[in-house]
């Protein structure tokens, strides 16, 4: 008897341990679960059946110039406090930069070492293989005339920024880059232009850019980089032209944005991604409208940068939305 009793006790510790590791706010989805998911449809219409939402101010505030040209992606730095990294599109070079969230201004680039940059769309910042390190997610996944047979998502840990690098360009080692290469089931090709990644399961999204709905895509951790991945379709939201998109870093809220419009969704404890995807966005504001801004991420405090490509020869302005209620 007091076996049993000693046995029992032993399993409920190490539940609780696993429960208090797990965190409750979180679930984890894995490949078995992808893999047994039905593609969803959605019906709303947007951005004329939307309600705005009461979180944000109405007018963002201007927080300076950016000298880049064709910032792409941007995404809030974790390891260097009062900076966001952006990187810029076809054609550029293989860097991502550091701007200083206060003035716009670029203070630093980092050069990924033998890295080509095809089309590089969008940037994420979040967990990934190392427990307790926060890597960046650089996704090539822009095909403006679907021709490519695949794209690239680059995983490399966040460079830490001193001041010996201010104004120059660091190298990355590329054997500290690892490169998760996939396609898209049935031969498909996709102009993608946001990338997202949810820190409660290290999966990584795509929402397409050209189709006729933006179609979601999944690439479930552990992602590959050895061999390449096929992505597996989640379902469809009920707009298009999607080209920038930020999951917060405590994974319960979502902003989308398009040439036009803002969305932003929340999910509760214990939601999964899917049931967040699943909601009725709100209209985040987008005033002033930018001349062709493909770029945004959430901060810490879960307001929003916004940051556009030169366009009609409007110099870019980093614009920030801050939080102003839970």
């Amino acid at each position: 008897m007091m076996d049993v009793f000693k046995t029992c006790c032993t399993l409920l510790i190490v539940s609780f341990l696993l429960g208090c590791d797990k965190g409750n706010d979180h679930v984890e989805p894995n490949v078995d679960f992808w893999e047994s998911h039905e593609p969803f449809e959605l019906e709303y219409s947007a951005p004329l059946g939307l309600t705005g939402s009461d979180k944000f101010p109405e007018m963002a505030d201007a927080r300076g110039e950016s000298d880049l040209i064709e910032a792409s992606g941007i995404v809030i730095s974790t390891a260097n406090q009062g900076y966001l990294w952006s990187h810029e599109d076809r054609g550029n070079s293989n860097e991502i930069f550091l701007l200083d969230v206060a003035t716009g201004e670029t203070v630093a680039s980092y050069e990924l070492t033998g890295i080509f940059n095809r089309d590089w769309e969008d940037i994420e910042i979040g967990p990934g293989p190392e427990a307790g390190a926060n890597y960046i997610y650089l996704g090539e996944v822009g095909d403006n005339n679907r021709v490519y047979r695949d794209y690239k998502i680059y995983r490399f840990k966040e460079p830490v920024f001193n001041e010996d690098h201010r104004g120059k360009k660091t190298p990355i080692n590329n054997q500290d880059i690892k490169t998760i290469t996939f396609r898209y089931p049935d031969g498909l090709r996709h102009d993608v232009e946001t990338l997202l990644l949810d820190p409660w399961t290290k999966d990584l999204f795509l929402v397409t850019k050209r189709d006729f709905f933006s179609i979601i895509y999944v690439l479930p951790y552990p992602q590959d980089t050895e061999t390449p991945m096929e992505a597996i379709r989640v379902g469809e939201f009920p707009f298009t032209r999607a080209v920038g998109g930020s999951i917060s870093l405590d994974g319960k809220e979502m902003l989308i944005k398009t040439n036009d419009f803002i969305m932003h969704w929340e999910r509760l404890e214990g939601e999964n991604i899917v049931d967040m995807f699943k909601k009725v966005p709100k209209l985040a504001p987008y005033n002033p409208t930018e001349p062709q801004g493909e770029a945004i991420c959430f901060d810490q405090n879960k307001g929003y940068y916004t940051l556009s490509e030169f366009s009609n020869a409007i110099v870019p302005v980093l614009y920030y939305y801050n939080r102003e209620r839970p």
